[in-house]
């Protein structure tokens, strides 16, 4: 099997970071990828192109993941503090793909059911290459049969996910596959979240 080359900038998994929107908080949303073990794919009401839809991750490390959620909460869509965490093999055998940045007139040689691959990127103007996005055609992506760890602000937090998880129907299968619980707010500022 092919074993990528270990470089402290490049990550071995990929992180999915839920945000409020719509009337639900980012905890909520977290919630609903637990209860139904897999993600929604964000499509042209995002920033997804083309007609088909896709689930978003990152490739940032964990440890700089309390940066993405302080610059993107001056943006219009703002990630919180609470997502999930796999590994970057299981994605990929899942069909994720890293993105490709380019300016919108430059990236109209993409084929439309391939549009989703394409991250507008305008030097000096719209910039989002520090998300190091990576995405997952279709409507759903399943987290059945992938373990996966629970991002959570703190200690705190993971009890209520737990507890919450204990009242779910599947509680068994989804706590099967949760590999442990990740904070990411302990080296943030209380303001911050």
């Amino acid at each position: 099997m092919f074993q990528p080359p270990i470089r402290s900038d490049v990550s071995d998994h990929l992180i999915h970071l839920t945000g409020d929107r719509s009337g639900i908080s980012s905890k909520e949303a977290l919630i609903s990828i637990l209860a139904e073990l897999g993600l929604r794919g964000s499509g042209n009401d995002g920033f997804v192109k083309g007609s088909r839809r896709a689930a978003c991750f990152t490739e940032t490390q964990d440890a700089l993941i309390p940066e993405v959620i302080r610059y993107r909460r001056s943006g219009d869509r703002p990630y919180g503090p609470y997502g999930i965490m796999l590994s970057k093999v299981d994605a990929w055998n899942r069909g994720t793909r890293p993105v490709m940045y380019l300016p919108d007139q430059e990236g109209l040689w993409v084929p439309m059911d391939e549009r989703w691959r394409h991250v507008r990127f305008e030097y000096g103007f719209v910039d989002f290459t520090h998300e190091r996005e990576w995405r997952a055609p279709g409507d759903f992506f399943s987290l059945r049969g992938i373990s996966f760890s629970v991002i959570v602000p703190g200690e705190y937090q993971a009890q209520e996910i737990y507890n919450e998880i204990r009242s779910l129907e599947d509680e068994q299968d989804i706590l099967e596959q949760i590999r442990g619980f990740h904070f990411v707010c302990e080296s943030m500022n209380r303001g911050d979240l």
